[in-house]
């Protein structure tokens, strides 16, 4: 079974958009990039979408080799136009196909494993173990769901009061909401994704960012 891209019919919209939906986008994916070190590293980056996590990643470490992976033709055609992106590898296809030789220092996704069925999440991980060099570290910033009723609820009752104030439509904050509550049982809890990352042998794993239903996790192979 294939993921599915939410945005694949907006992709030239998308930025502007997940700056809304996201309740602090640049500290969430600032997170996220951060845990990416300097100098000639190489970076896979995983459902990169239209490269603006790649964008940034470029920008604190220009000397990064980065391989981007996603199956959305349409967002990857818009990080194919980008200036900044020209020296980026892009393959198009879902991950769980197609994967890359070799090994990589870093690798990175952002909202993007949530989509997932929960075993084939568990496999991805395990496989982004055994890709990383020693040493290496797998950073993802992505949604969650609460361990119990009343904390989603919490959650996303955070999260609407977040889109609101960063000025999001009423009626997009409402299809995202009714988004979440459709797909509810999809995304892991915290607590479940920390263990499939200990169960694939990270060590070192860290929570850098938390926020209603985002939060940025990152690990030592």
């Amino acid at each position: 079974m294939k993921s599915e891209e939410h945005f694949h019919d907006r992709a030239d919209a998308y930025e502007d958009l997940i700056v809304g939906i996201v309740p602090d986008a640049r500290a969430f994916f600032g997170a996220a990039v951060s845990s990416v070190p300097g100098g000639e590293v190489s970076v896979l980056e995983l459902g990169s979408g239209t490269g603006y996590v790649t964008e940034m990643v470029l920008r604190a470490n220009p000397e990064a080799a980065v391989t981007c992976i996603d199956m959305d033709p349409a967002m990857l055609a818009v990080a194919r136009r980008k200036e900044a992106l020209r020296g980026v590898s892009f393959l198009e296809d879902d991950f769980r196909d197609i994967w890359p030789e070799g090994q990589f220092d870093i690798v990175l996704t952002s909202l993007c494993l949530h989509h997932l069925p929960d075993s084939d999440r568990a496999a991805v991980v395990r496989r982004i173990h055994t890709t990383l060099r020693p040493g290496g570290v797998f950073v993802n910033g992505d949604v969650f769901r609460g361990v119990t009723p009343e904390e989603e609820e919490a959650d996303c009752r955070l999260w609407r009061q977040a889109m609101a104030e960063n000025g999001l439509p009423v009626e997009e904050i409402e299809a995202m909401l009714a988004r979440r509550e459709k797909n509810t049982a999809c995304p892991d809890t915290l607590p479940a994704y920390l263990q499939k990352m200990k169960d694939a042998g990270f060590t070192q794993i860290t929570c850098p960012y938390r926020h209603s239903i985002y939060a940025v996790v990152a690990a030592t192979r």
